[in-house]
This record gives structure tokens, sequence and C-alpha cells, in this order.
């Protein structure tokens, strides 16, 4: 009986200590990204030129996916938008976590810190180059915001 204890015992230790090194590990991954930006991810090169096809293609993925959290200029005023956390703003140039083409891709992919935002990932639901095509596109959105901005200026 008492080596049945001693072994339960030993057998509840191990999974603790596995479940609390998968938490830490856990919450590390998690630190990388919140903190700026993922620096693997910033190291990925976009494959994709942004093209004039690159960008109608990823304008074409964003409408389907993004626009209804992010709103059709890329501001985070979709019909869809979470009210707390909203949706970030595309076209600024503050970039919470990282603001590579790497980095946008990863968020994008895999989704965004669950304590910062509501964003899924989309892996499993677009094929990687359609994803650079995506990021060609938010590059493209800020921009157009961006000159839009500026006549706004000089008007």
């Amino acid at each position: 009986m008492h080596r049945r204890a001693r072994a339960t015992g030993r057998f509840a230790a191990i999974v603790l200590i596995a479940a609390a090194a998968a938490s830490l590990a856990t919450v590390s991954a998690l630190a990388q990204v919140v903190k700026g930006g993922n620096p693997k991810a910033a190291a990925i090169v976009n494959p994709v030129k942004p093209s004039a096809d690159s960008i109608r293609k990823g304008r074409q993925q964003y409408q389907r996916a993004c626009r209804h959290c992010h709103g059709t200029t890329g501001v985070g005023d979709g019909p869809l938008a979470p009210k707390n956390p909203s949706p970030a703003n595309l076209t600024d140039d503050k970039w919470d976590f990282g603001s590579t083409d790497g980095e946008i891709f990863e968020i994008i992919m895999n989704g965004a810190p669950k304590e910062k935002t509501v964003m899924k990932g989309q892996k499993g639901k677009l094929q990687d180059a359609e994803v650079w095509n995506l990021v060609n596109y938010v590059r493209e959105l800020a921009k157009k915001q961006k000159e839009r901005a500026e006549r706004a200026k000089s008007e």
C-alpha cells in the first residue's frame, strides 16, 4: 500500500513539474511577442514582392478575413470589431507585436497573445503565399492612409 501511495505521489509530482515547465515555456514565448515583436519572425524575409497582383490578391483576402474587425481602411473600426480590446490600427506607426513583414506574417498565421487581443490566427485557413499577399496589402493600406493624411493637411 505504501509503495503505491509513493508511486502515485511521485507521478503527481512529475505531472506538476511538467505542467509548470510547459506553462513557463508558454509564458516565455508570449513574452517575446508582447515585448514589441518576435526576433525569429523579424528575421523572416517576405518572399512575395509587393506587386500590383500581390496587393490585389492581398486585398481580396483582407476583404474576406480581416475587414470585419480591422475595417475597410485598416483603422480597427470594422462592423464586428470588439470594443475591448479593439482591433489594431494597421495604418499607424504603432505595432505592438512587431512591425517587420515576418512579424506581421506570424501574427496573421498564429494570432496575437490572448491577453492583449482576440485576434485568432489564420493557420490552416490561408496558405503562406496568401498571408504574404496580405502583408503586402497591409503595407499598402498604411501607405494610402498616410497619403490621405498628407492631402488633408495640405487642404
